[in-house]
């Protein structure tokens, strides 16, 4: 994922039990008795108590909607299927083991470019499933199609390999209990392990689906969701509808933030520190320049999302020079600039840009800047219509039946910072959703708990097969 992830704002409501399914979580015999963070069998997706209190809240959360466009595809009664049962099952039997293949796929470096090691390792897994059409393109994104028998739709799950963590990183994972610790845990390797597993469960149950069920795993998301870019325009695919399977299992995402990445150089010819009282400076100028655009008034904190605070502006890289006694012919810095909507987004990128130019000016140093990361949304449904689209309530409905015991619903949230954001982008309805519950995403001290995994991965069994076979 693009930002740290913590639970976005939910409601409270009822949720009902169903029972007289297999082992989805406290029968005997199931992983979860094992574990009190196991998730439960709540079903039904409640919206009429959501939250619209305020006109800011309602931009971004599920308002009232009519009944109908609230159930999505998942019914409970679907988990009555004998294939779906099987598949089901084998994720409860094969518990251990997934846990321990997810340790070992943590420890596989893949730093966000460098993705190769783990792309050798899903496509070897890809072809133990038989997936058809199983390619790795120019910049290591990995995929494969599981084919339908006809008659559905086609959807796209993806997972990117890469972590924001550099080479040489720490990547042991220690186990402590029912918790995992290590960088990349979370973010994303729990996911693609989750959507590994998701395929190999439909093939141990004989589940056939109408629609193709595609397996993606991209590259380079966490700089700029390059790999989803170049998958989705160079594939020759136009799924019909696209998962990211990112973040926690706390979370359903249909939006797109608006993003934008920039990295700002000063220049000079250099001198000696001997020479350099009053000389210009590229470093002063990339400081200056820093606190300049940290007292860009930024519009009010948007309501309902949580934890994030929107509109954001952050400079995360700083850089220049070669040696300690000279001024550096060169200095930069990077600019991550996020809103939830085109206007406000256009404003503050002129407001930044226009500032830095004038910094370099000001210091009489040379200025060039570099566009990292644009994405186009003209093409993008209505916010409307995306929310009331089958992904993102059928999304809603399976994330809500599997979620954890005596834990609120949760709702649909008009953000998002996964590959989604480029289905979006293209007008493919999409939707973000995460399999485990995870904490502190690209920190060092990253931690998943290790149960929570097991039902996620059910949930994504249920998602695609009601998905593809409607």
């Amino acid at each position: 994922m693009l930002f740290e992830r913590k639970p976005v704002h939910v409601i409270q409501a009822q949720a009902h039990s169903f029972s007289g399914l297999p082992c989805l979580s406290r029968e005997p015999g199931c992983f979860f008795r094992r574990s009190s963070a196991a998730y439960g069998t709540q079903s039904g997706v409640s919206f009429l108590n959501m939250l619209t209190g305020t006109p800011a809240s309602a931009l971004f959360m599920l308002a009232a909607l009519p009944l109908g466009a609230q159930t999505g595809w998942f019914q409970p009664s679907l988990l009555a299927k004998p294939e779906l049962r099987k598949a089901m099952q084998s994720v409860e039997d094969r518990a251990p083991g997934i846990v321990e293949e997810w340790i070992r796929l943590v420890e596989i470096p893949a730093p966000s470019g460098k993705e190769q090691a783990r792309a050798k390792y899903i496509r070897a897994e890809m072809e133990k499933l038989g997936l058809s059409g199983i390619h790795t393109d120019g910049i290591f994104n990995v995929s494969g199609v599981r084919k339908g028998i006809g008659g559905g739709r086609s959807v796209v799950f993806a997972a990117h390999m890469d972590t924001v963590f550099p080479e040489g990183t720490d990547l042991t994972v220690k186990r402590e209990g029912d918790i995992l610790r290590a960088p990349g845990v979370g973010d994303d390797t729990s996911n693609l392990m989750a959507t590994l597993e998701m395929f190999r469960a439909l093939d141990r149950g004989g589940v056939k689906t109408n629609g193709d069920l595609i397996f993606l795993a991209t590259v380079q998301e966490e700089t700029g969701l390059a790999g989803a870019k170049h998958w989705l325009e160079n594939s020759g695919y136009r799924p019909d509808m696209f998962v990211a399977v990112d973040g926690a299992a706390t979370e359903v995402w249909y939006g797109a933030l608006r993003i934008n990445q920039f990295k700002f150089f000063y220049t000079s010819p250099g001198a000696h520190t001997l020479e350099s009282r009053g000389t210009p400076s590229p470093a002063r100028a990339v400081a200056k320049a820093v606190n300049a655009l940290y007292e860009i008034p930024l519009p009010p904190v948007a309501e309902g999302l949580g934890t994030f605070k929107l509109p954001t502006l952050n400079v995360g890289m700083m850089g220049g020079g070669t040696v300690v006694n000279a001024i550096p012919r060169e200095a930069w810095f990077t600019v991550d600039l996020r809103s939830l909507d085109s206007a406000t987004q256009d404003r503050l990128e002129s407001a930044v840009v226009s500032t830095a130019r004038r910094i370099g000016e000001l210091e009489g140093v040379g200025f060039r800047m570099e566009r990292k990361m644009a994405i186009d949304y003209s093409h993008a449904l209505p916010r409307q219509e995306r929310l009331n689209h089958a992904v993102v309530q059928t999304a809603v409905a399976t994330v809500n039946h599997f979620r954890k015991p005596g834990s609120p619903e949760i709702a649909p949230a008009d953000v998002g910072s996964t590959d989604a954001n480029i289905a979006v982008s293209m007008g493919i309805p999409a939707v973000s959703v995460g399999a485990a519950i995870q904490r502190m995403p690209h920190r060092l001290e990253e931690s998943a708990e290790a149960s929570t995994i097991i039902p996620g991965i059910k949930s994504l069994i249920a998602l695609g097969f009601a998905l593809t076979t409607h």
